[in-house]
């Protein structure tokens, strides 16, 4: 009941006491209800808050998760001109030794 203020539990209890036909000697019963139907929109305040930040929480993991992902995959190496014709030259002596065989 600390974080419920008494001006909202009065006029929750106000409320529910016009809801209810505005009958006489239900104060005491009024003011309970409206502490409870206040108490528990606040539990579910809280729940829809945790759930909301958990899953700002999962979808920031993930989103991490991807952006490391992406950064351990390795750049193409690059080659000289030079390597790519020795790589060429041998390719071809292999092929050439195969077919005289």
């Amino acid at each position: 009941m600390k974080n419920l203020n008494e001006n909202a539990i009065r006029e929750a209890a106000y409320y529910i006491w016009q809801n209810n036909g505005c009958p006489s000697g239900t104060s005491l019963q009024d003011w309970n209800l409206a502490i409870q139907q206040l108490t528990s929109a606040n539990k579910n305040s809280s729940l829809l808050k945790t759930a909301s930040s958990m899953l700002k929480n999962t979808s920031s993991a993930k989103k991490s998760t991807s952006k490391t992902s992406a950064s351990k995959i390795a750049a193409p190496k690059k080659t000289s001109a030079k390597a790519n014709a020795k790589v060429a030259t041998k390719s071809a002596a292999k092929a050439s030794a195969k077919k005289s065989k």
